[in-house]
């Protein structure tokens, strides 16, 4: 079946919406777990059932490396999160175990070494393997088939902003599932759906100029571990504690805010220029 690159995007949005929304509804853990992944499952059915397989696939990024210096960002992705956490350590919110915590458990662990045990444990290979799995089924549908096909249609910026839309909906049903044990759910949602933005104009711009769908995998990668790291690593915790670090405390939304600034200035001029680029040549060629 032939369609359009908008009705690609928006066949894809509900189709992985109504996927992810059914699995949280089933009462079935392995369902929702399983649902992670609902962005490549949706995107195996799009190539399978829709026309324009070929142009899908070259425009995903998949054969495409992108430069190091993209991975160098993707890596430098840890750094919000890492900004929420010690602003929060350094106001209270958040605190490593005491000594006297930690000797009077079965592994008898002194601070430093409760730290590296945990550091060691969350940057493990098998982690990295399953977060880069998790991590690549959804980045290669948000950003290596929904991105690319409304940029097609309505350039960098307004696709990076639907993008980020359509992938902050996809995170409700797992809140309302309880993604977040901390707090309130419903300012959680909130403070989520303002952190995904920013978010999404890094990523989107990564992607964009890396021409490849790799480095935004490992920055989804870099952050999610980063998260689970910091957020075992300062174990005592006040109640409303994600409010200020995680992935979506106001510390770290402000972070990214700054960041998304900055690069939102840069793709309004990129996208000027090739306008008017375009329209020099049209006159040039009459």
């Amino acid at each position: 079946m032939k369609i359009t690159s908008v009705r690609s995007a928006t066949a894809f949005s509900v189709t992985v919406l109504l996927l992810t929304l059914l699995a949280n509804l089933s009462g079935s853990m392995n369902l929702v777990a399983i649902s992670q992944l609902a962005p490549m499952i949706t995107v195996l059915l799009m190539l399978i059932f829709i026309s324009g397989r070929k142009d899908s696939l070259r425009s995903s990024g998949l054969g495409t490396f992108g430069g190091l210096r993209w991975y160098f960002a993707a890596i430098l992705s840890i750094v919000p999160i890492g900004i929420g956490f010690l602003a929060a350590w350094a106001f209270g919110i958040v605190q490593l175990p005491s000594a006297e915590f930690l000797s009077q458990g079965t592994a008898r662990f002194t601070v430093s070494e409760y730290a590296w045990y945990i550091t060691k444990s969350s940057w493990a290979p098998q982690m990295l393997i399953s977060m880069l799995i998790f991590s690549f089924g959804e980045e290669i549908g948000w950003r290596g088939y929904l991105q690319p096909k409304l940029t097609e249609a309505y350039g960098i910026r307004k696709s990076i902003l639907i993008t980020a839309a359509v992938w902050a909906c996809f995170h409700y049903p797992f809140y309302l599932n309880q993604y977040n044990t901390d707090g309130n759910v419903w300012i959680n949602l909130v403070l989520f759906t303002v952190m995904i933005f920013p978010l999404s104009v890094f990523m989107g711009w990564v992607r964009w100029r890396s021409r490849s769908i790799w480095p935004v995998v490992v920055i989804h990668m870099v952050i999610n571990l980063s998260r689970s790291w910091l957020e075992q690593l300062f174990f005592d915790k006040a109640s409303g504690w994600s409010y200020v670090a995680g992935e979506s405390g106001v510390i770290t939304i402000a972070v990214w805010a700054a960041c998304a600034a900055v690069i939102w200035v840069k793709l309004g001029k990129s996208t000027w220029a090739k306008k008017a680029s375009g329209k020099l040549s049209e006159v040039n060629a009459g």
